[in-house]
């Protein structure tokens, strides 16, 4: 049966009222009281006008904060839009305009890397605001509290990917799918109201639905790490100290831990770019391994495997109920078994298309020729095949929007924004395979005439626009780009270049530079590593900026993921460790 967000979550309240809820931020809270907060804070919601089909921006940190944010919203019968503050503001400014919230929630340090939107502000942690939610009654809304009746129809969140024009596409997503989205990961995952679930994701990724849904559905504690970055020892310790037994982790974070060193741990999703079998091999014999498939347009997940077994193929799994998938070829006729076309998805779980842009919501979302008149599907510019058992395997992707460590990334918005540099005169961004730091993002630029526009310059430009996992690690300079007989980029040709190199610079000199000096070495081989080495550009990642962090710890230097991203030269590293407070 359909239900609003806000409902499965009451319904559960009421069986489960003292139970544990959220184990965050040093706070362990029971369904009781975060249904408490959440209401109090809903109405303070409703009073600036959030309601159905209304907006509300949470920009607010992986946080029990968040968490109770995301319930309020749904309570007071609005839809919430994650904002990450971590993001530049040119990245968060147009999303805010897309989506125009009626009232953004945030932090006082979150508001102070906000973009001026004339939208009103409450500060959660302002005392102003703390006093007026204690004023509001703290018992569950009803239709006549809200603005208007609500219904699974209504709007439940607004999340943005990767755009291929340069600007990121708000996907509007309905309450619609939610409810059988919970089942089926509920049932597949094992989750029972003894269960602790990891909240790894992103607010600002859908997959974080994922796990508010399996915990809040059945009882659960939801365990919320504070750590902005969660891979390694980091994540490790988030996972043994919140005894997490069910966890949701892309296949990169994946690759950071040690299997068999969590003995709580009974269910891996593995979720957000390919699984390699050899994840499944070391992984299987130590808990059970599904592997999950699905788009922000298909509310979250589409298919799901059972357990994996090392040894076998790696599939995307079968769909899951309220799911209709479709391997098509270009005239939108099913392909045979085996068979290689494209993967549509139709059912109630569908979004609505994306906000504000009309053209491209009817571009990818078609009338279903295969189900009643007015239905529809979404293509997915996935190549997929369906096996003889009903499961698909997946092959990629038909379009330049790649999948790297877990994100969703328009090639076409990189080499977008990097065009806007009034030095470049073209760019090209590909995702390569580098033998130390695994897959990586690289723009290669043809400068414009009389201009010769740095690496550091060009990556200072890509951090205004784009949020870190989206900013290049390296900008390798070509004269002209290779190019196919149909006058396209040859893309395999720039996959091919090699883009290391350079003449030796000035050697590490201070205390601090010879440490990180040996943390680079370790990190990348025999790459040549100076004074001016770039981190990024040396294949590092922001998983590798984890390791930085805490082999630097080790060398009694501070830094945060922050600093390596604003200092990725060795020497500014150095700099900023000996600064870091």
């Amino acid at each position: 049966m359909p239900r609003t967000l806000h409902a499965l979550w009451e319904h559960t309240v009421r069986r489960h009222r003292r139970g544990t809820a959220l184990v965050a931020g040093g706070e362990v809270l029971s369904y009781d009281e975060v249904n408490t907060r959440a209401n109090r804070l809903a109405r303070l919601l409703a009073d600036h006008g959030a309601g159905p089909e209304r907006v509300v921006a949470l920009a607010l940190p992986r946080s029990a904060e968040m968490v109770t944010g995301v319930l309020a919203v749904a309570k007071a019968g609005a839809a919430f839009l994650p904002v990450d503050v971590s993001y530049p503001a040119e990245r968060i400014a147009p999303m805010l305009t897309d989506a125009a919230p009626v009232v953004v929630c945030t932090t006082r340090a979150g508001a102070a890397d906000l973009p001026e939107t004339g939208v009103p502000v409450v500060v959660l942690d302002d005392d102003g605001a703390s006093a007026a939610l204690e004023r509001r009654p703290g018992t569950d809304l009803t239709d006549a509290d809200r603005t208007g009746p609500l219904s699974v129809a209504n709007l439940a969140y607004v999340i943005h990917t990767s755009g291929s024009t340069g600007r990121p596409k708000g996907v509007a997503v309905t309450h619609a799918g939610l409810a059988g989205l919970a089942r089926a990961k509920v049932a597949a995952m094992r989750v029972t109201a003894d269960s602790r679930v990891l909240q790894f994701a992103s607010p600002s990724f859908d997959a974080f639905l994922t796990e508010l849904l399996a915990a809040f559905t059945t009882g659960a504690a939801l365990v919320v790490p504070s750590a902005p970055t969660l891979a390694g020892e980091v994540l490790e310790a988030a996972m043994l100290g919140g005894r997490v037994t069910h966890a949701v982790l892309p296949p990169t974070a994946v690759a950071t831990l040690t299997p068999g060193t969590f003995p709580a741990l009974e269910t891996l999703v593995v979720a957000g770019e390919a699984c390699p079998p050899e994840l499944v091999a070391r992984w299987a014999p130590h808990c059970r391994v599904l592997n999950a498939y699905g788009p922000t347009e298909g509310t979250v997940c589409a298919t799901m495997t059972g357990p994996l077994r090392p040894g076998e193929p790696v599939t995307i799994g079968t769909p899951i109920a309220g799911v209709s998938v479709y391997v098509l070829d270009g005239e939108l006729s099913p392909v045979p078994d085996g068979e290689i076309g494209e993967l549509y998805l139709g059912g109630a779980g569908l979004a609505r298309g994306y906000l504000g842009r009309p053209a491209l919501t009817a571009e990818r979302f078609v009338a279903d020729p295969f189900s009643t008149a007015g239905a529809r599907m979404y293509r997915t510019g996935d190549l997929a095949s369906r096996r003889a058992d009903g499961a698909f395997l997946f092959h990629g992707r038909v379009d330049d929007q790649v999948k790297l460590r877990g994100f969703r990334i328009e090639l076409g918005e990189v080499e977008a924004v990097l065009a806007r540099h009034p030095g470049v005169g073209q760019a090209a961004a590909v995702v390569r395979d580098d033998r130390v730091a695994g897959r990586q993002l690289v723009v290669h630029v043809v400068p414009a005439r009389g201009s010769a526009p740095s690496a550091d310059e060009l990556r200072a430009h890509a951090l205004r626009y784009l949020p870190a996992h989206m900013v290049p690690a390296a900008y390798p300079t070509l004269d002209a780009m290779p190019v196919l007989p149909n006058g396209k980029v040859d893309r395999a040709a720039l996959r091919d270049r090699e883009v290391r190199g350079g003449a030796a610079g000035r050697p590490p000199e201070t205390a601090a530079e010879k440490a990180i000096y040996l943390i680079f070495r370790e990190l990348f081989g025999d790459a040549p590593i100076d004074a001016g080495s770039n981190f990024f550009e040396l294949g590092g990642t922001s998983i590798l900026a984890i390791d930085v962090i805490l082999r630097a710890q080790e060398a009694g230097l501070e830094l945060s993921p922050r600093s390596v991203i604003d200092n990725p030269t060795l020497e500014a590293l150095a700099a900023a460790a000996r600064s870091e407070p």
